[in-house]
């Protein structure tokens, strides 16, 4: 087995800050979940055969992650993937058993970057792919778990850092420009203060979960909201602009001036097989005042017509020269040009990630009917909340994750059911998965 490191690329080292800062803070790291609902067993055997073909095609995946001088990098380590098995029992005590395995600490220099878990319960089960930020992004996690049941694996290939190879492409003036209108811009953004959803962030936390998941119809209908709203900008926007409405209807627990959700930008060709390992992202923002956040047309037309500024000014790509020169930072100096705001507070109103429909052959994944998914991550505190979006088998499903007790329950309910009605344009309350 090679030992040659693969090195971190700006977007690489971009999600090992935010992991340090989590470990900072006390808690397991920046460690990430994709969770298929299976009904029945997937074959098993097959399952650990292609574990092995996953590490043999894909040494990093076996890697540990390594500092070398001022770089950090992934080393395979050439360790088997091995399978691991947990004993559940309903769907709801299988899903338990996921959060908690997200819970436990994770030393950077012993754990696996990269493990798979099938929870098994009283019919079916959970397939749980658990990973590092760093390793990959949501993107790679979903091919990865393509390759795993796929019929044409060879189809799935690694390759070189579509950041690297973007920055490649551009002269240097053109570089300097583009980090130039990020800097302006992310200026822009430190100087509206972000209502958060805590008040408090003292004392030990732990991370919980839970879940939206709307029928198919209730699914077409947001779709087709979200289209109608936001044209090209799609379900993301829809969803970023439904959240700040709802934050605001069941009153932010930090009240300050507006909201700022940072959320990614796949580099990767659409519906491209390939690079699955390292991250591949760039970085928008959506935002608003809370006099904005106050009516839902202005709100909608404001955050389209600010993504139309964006891609007009290239932002979608400014934050890579940016990231580039971050990665020669240390984790402290760049955490707080990442995190702080002008006034000290935090950017983020909320961590988001939009991951897109998960498509298996059939509908199965080895054999087992794929019932639904779901997506855990940790995040930094403040602001203590991500909403991770995806769907399956046409029914789109929120994954809202929470820092307990930084974010107050009762509170969270509240904002569920007010999303529920923002979604739907204002229509009844969706389904609780």
């Amino acid at each position: 087995m090679s030992e040659t490191p693969r090195w971190f690329n700006p977007a690489d080292y971009f999600t090992f800050v935010l992991d340090q800062e989590i470990r900072a803070a006390g808690m397991p790291g920046g460690y990430c979940g994709f969770v298929l609902e299976l009904e029945g067993t997937p074959d098993l055997a097959r399952l650990q055969a292609r574990l092995d073909l996953l590490a043999e095609r894909f040494p990093q995946a076996t890697a540990r992650l390594e500092r070398r001088g001022k770089r950090h990098a992934w080393v395979p380590s050439g360790e088997r993937i091995a399978l691991m098995v947990h004993p559940g029992a309903d769907l709801e005590a299988c899903r338990a058993v996921a959060v908690e395995l997200l819970n436990r600490p994770a030393p950077l220099n012993q754990a696996p970057p990269l493990s798979l878990h099938w929870i098994a319960g009283d019919s079916g089960g959970l397939l749980m792919l658990q990973w590092l930020h760093p390793l990959l992004d949501a993107t790679g996690g979903k091919l990865l778990l393509e390759f795993l049941c796929s019929q044409d694996p060879d189809r799935y290939r690694d390759g070189p850092s579509l950041i690297g190879e973007r920055l490649a492409k551009w002269s240097f003036w053109k570089k300097a420009a583009l980090f130039l209108k990020a800097k302006r811009h992310n200026d822009r953004c430190n100087r509206l203060d972000s209502c958060l959803p805590t008040r408090s962030e003292a004392g030990p936390q732990t991370l919980h979960l839970r879940l939206r998941r709307y029928s198919a119809e209730e699914s077409r209908q947001i779709n087709a909201l979200a289209q109608q709203t936001m044209g090209l900008a799609g379900k993301t926007l829809y969803t970023i602009g439904s959240f700040m409405r709802a934050m605001e209807l069941a009153g932010p627990p930090a009240a300050k001036a507006g909201y700022c959700v940072p959320y990614a930008f796949n580099l990767r060709r659409q519906n491209a097989p390939t690079p699955v390992f390292a991250n591949h992202v760039s970085c928008l923002f959506a935002r608003a005042t809370r006099a904005q956040a106050a009516d839902r047309a202005t709100l909608m037309g404001h955050l389209l017509a600010d993504y139309r500024r964006t891609i007009a000014e290239e932002l979608d790509y400014a934050y890579l020269p940016s990231m580039w020169m971050g990665q020669w930072l240390s984790p402290e100096r760049y955490a707080r040009l990442l995190r702080k705001q002008h006034s000290g507070g935090e950017l983020s109103s909320l961590w988001f990630s939009d991951v897109g429909e998960q498509r298996f052959g059939h509908g199965e994944f080895l054999g087992a009917r794929v019932l639904g998914v779901f997506h855990l991550c940790w995040m930094t505190l403040p602001p203590g909340l991500a909403l991770l979006v995806g769907q399956a088998n046409g029914q789109i499903t929120l994954s809202f994750n929470y820092l307990k007790p930084a974010v107050d329950e009762a509170w969270l309910e509240c904002l569920l059911a007010h999303m529920d009605a923002e979604l739907l344009g204002g229509a009844a309350p969706g389904h609780v998965a």
